[in-house]
């Protein structure tokens, strides 16, 4: 590597223009229409007197106002949650990596990787979907525990359904929990893409040994179990679903007529669920943004004051043979 690319790598993220906020207008206008489009034919099937969200409690027990504020309040809490990420991810992040240091007990050195500032950071969809699937995971963990359920949405709104409409009521509280989780849900991985962006590092220490170096990255640690808990709870909500679906249907008498919409309305708010849910998740990613040059700055200075250095990952491109071999 020459001298001016090594000067160029020791520069760092913090005046990268890659740093940008990464999310175009022309992905996020049409994303929050079809969630905002989503939520307001909800409210319309409602007041129609279609679904029985009709309560003046609303959906969330916890919220005041009725289904039409609840939707509002959706946007409020993903705002709210957006400064609380912005003004804290650096703080989070340092103590992440204060908890990994610890599980770890101490037997890795950990650096500060020299990215390369031309580089851009992970691209958004990964992002926004996989939080996403998080939050379908986390709720459908909660719907299916009836306390915390009744706690955070207003059960009772089923009881008037017939018996040939209860698809729909295994499914929405799911549905709705979704989208509330998904307000919050980038709380828990603001702080690993922090220490991924900044480009914060560890390797377990070899000194004595002749085991082999494994570099890994301290937000990729975080990221992954999120990854790991998202993928499975993914497998297993969407297999619950169709159990209980099918349990449903076969202990309907035979009299029942089912109308059709009766069973494609679950499948489709199911599988829909992750991509509406990337509407608040894009408000509160959006904060993460803006904050981002100045957290990566601050980060690595918080870093450096804990002993950390910057130092320069290079692969080689060829692997010289072993002459005697």
């Amino acid at each position: 590597m020459s001298e001016h690319e090594t000067d160029v790598l020791h520069s760092g993220l913090k005046d990268n223009d890659a740093l940008a906020p990464s999310i175009p207008w022309r992905f996020m206008v049409p994303l929050h229409i079809v969630a905002i489009v989503s939520m307001g034919l909800t409210v319309v099937f409602s007041y129609a007197e279609v679904f029985p969200f009709t309560s003046p409690l609303g959906l969330y027990r916890l919220l005041p106002g009725d289904i039409l504020i609840d939707f509002a309040w959706l946007y409020v809490i993903s705002l709210a949650i957006g400064i609380v990420v912005y003004l804290t991810s650096r703080h989070l992040s340092l103590l992440q990596w204060k908890i990994h240091r610890l599980i770890t007990g101490r037997n890795c050195n950990y650096h500060i990787q020299a990215l390369d500032p031309r580089a851009g950071h992970t691209g958004f969809i990964r992002r926004l979907i996989i939080p996403a699937f998080v939050s379908l995971g986390l709720a459908s963990t909660l719907a299916s525990n009836s306390s915390i359920a009744d706690l955070l949405f207003v059960t009772e709104s089923f009881d008037t359904l017939a018996p040939s409409a209860r698809g729909i009521a295994e499914t929405m509280p799911l549905f709705f929990l979704l989208l509330l989780i998904s307000c919050f849900i980038v709380i828990f991985f603001a702080p690993a893409w922090l220490l991924e962006d900044t480009g914060v590092i560890y390797e377990r220490k070899t000194e004595g040994t002749r085991s082999t170096a494994d570099i890994e990255g301290v937000g990729n640690y975080y990221l992954a179990l999120l990854k790991g808990f998202a993928g499975i709870s993914t497998i297993a909500t969407y297999f619950l679903i169709a159990l209980q679906t099918y349990e449903w249907f076969m202990s309907l008498p035979g009299t029942i007529e089912v109308p059709l919409w009766f069973f494609l309305l679950p499948v489709v708010v199911i599988f829909i669920a992750p991509l509406l849910a990337m509407g608040p998740i894009s408000v509160v990613y959006s904060f993460y943004e803006l904050a981002l040059r100045r957290n990566v700055k601050d980060l690595e200075r918080r870093m450096k004051s804990e002993g950390l250095e910057r130092v320069v990952v290079e692969l080689p491109t060829s692997v010289a043979k072993d002459s005697t071999g």
